[in-house]
């Protein structure tokens, strides 16, 4: 009988910086290091076809090269095409990897996420702190495991990495053990009865955190606006695909005040007409979390916390509400400006809900002041909130 596996979502994220030139591993850092992922890759797909591979490579700054794939001729072209220059922007790479992994999460069936980083641990310090990256990715259940290639340094970045996300730390000491490590790692998806991870995944709290917020119409670019107007028609890109109107049955407002688009698959819906979706369909787990999947594209959306207040009121009134979540009387409440340093690990395991980006280093915040939410923001991005109003409880914010 076969050994089951663990699909896994890796992003080999790989240093390219001035350094990987090096010929203490002929004839170049860099050039061991692919000949090793080649066979890493080689290895796993022969043993795990599910595997994705994505590459993101990194010196000045980090560049995504190639999204998740399988197929294996694909994966050595990227690898293939890689070359070296600059310094080495560790922290922005692995921002960028979280960002393409809770991307996947969001996807129905999402493997396990895994990242994997190549460098000999020369970092040139940027905006992005590793360490706060790892702490990230030890947050969403994300393994970073890491090959160090040369001498380490006194901080030796590159374990402390790996330790606080749970990973693995490869000790990397000439072509030889280079080639081991790829080959170990490529067999190291094994199933195990003690593992948690698929638990984790469908976690309610988890869930919540990972899921995106719907577009509103004021967020669509015009690129995005042609792109609905092309798959749906002029007609009726401002109609829900629930109810197949503009006007919302439960506010009898316009799509424009309470419709939503799936930043996946652009699918127009009034928020109401979604919950009810949520609603009707039998998953406890996405119901707890306040998260529903797109009908159309499956993909993991939160539900805005106004909608279920709104249908709270409903309940009390003992009848159908006309209450405009997105107008009219709002409770207002006072937002604090702050520092990203004076709220720690608070901002550290958030992302602003305007932007989706997380928040870096010396940052100034907003936070809402409703005890319930705690909702941050990027400060220019509260400035562009439609009327201030927060796009989780929809408090009206008013800043201190």
């Amino acid at each position: 009988m076969s050994d089951q596996r663990y699909p896994e979502n890796v992003v080999i994220c790989i240093d390219t910086s001035r350094s990987m030139y090096r010929s203490d591993y002929s004839p170049s850092r860099l050039a061991c290091s692919v000949n090793a992922l080649k066979k890493l890759v080689s290895e796993r797909l022969s043993l795990d076809p599910a595997t994705s591979f994505a590459i993101v490579r990194f010196s000045t700054n980090p560049e995504k090269l190639l999204n998740f794939s399988s197929v294996e001729s694909e994966i050595y072209n990227t690898l293939d095409s890689l070359k070296i220059e600059g310094e080495s922007a560790m922290g922005d790479a692995l921002a960028v990897s979280i960002k393409m992994i809770i991307e996947e999460l969001r996807k129905v069936s999402a493997k396990l996420p895994r990242i994997l980083l190549i460098s000999d641990g020369n970092f040139t310090t940027t905006a992005v702190d590793p360490i706060k990256m790892s702490r990230l990715a030890n947050e969403l259940n994300i393994k970073i495991d890491t090959f160090r290639l040369g001498e380490a340094s006194h901080l030796n970045i590159l374990k402390r990495l790996s330790d606080v996300s749970n990973g693995r730390y490869y000790y990397i000491n000439d072509t030889q053990t280079l080639k081991q490590s790829a080959l170990d790692f490529a067999r190291s998806n094994l199933k195990s009865s003690s593992s948690k991870a698929k638990k984790i995944i469908e976690n309610p709290k988890f869930l919540r955190k990972i899921a995106a917020n719907l577009l509103r119409v004021q967020d669509l670019t015009k690129d995005d606006e042609q792109r609905i107007k092309h798959i749906r028609g002029m007609a009726d890109y401002k109609k829900c695909s629930i109810c197949f109107s503009d006007s919302d049955p439960i506010t009898k407002g316009s799509f424009y005040i309470t419709g939503r688009y799936c930043p996946n698959c652009m699918t127009p819906f009034h928020i109401h007409c979604l919950a009810g979706w949520a609603d009707s369909q039998d998953e406890p787990k996405l119901k707890r979390s306040g998260t529903v999947r797109c009908p159309h594209c499956f993909y993991l959306l939160k539900i805005p916390s106004e909608v279920s207040q709104a249908q709270k009121l409903k309940v009390l009134s003992g009848g159908s509400t006309n209450v405009d979540i997105e107008s009219g009387d709002k409770k207002e409440v006072i937002a604090t400006q702050k520092k990203t340093s004076e709220l720690g690990d608070e901002a550290m395991y958030n992302s602003c809900p305007v932007c989706n980006m997380i928040f870096e280093e010396d940052q100034d915040i907003v936070k809402c002041g409703n005890p319930e939410c705690g909702t941050l923001y990027h400060k220019d991005c509260f400035e562009k909130l439609y009327n201030k109003i927060c796009k989780n409880c929809g408090s009206k914010l008013v800043l201190n």
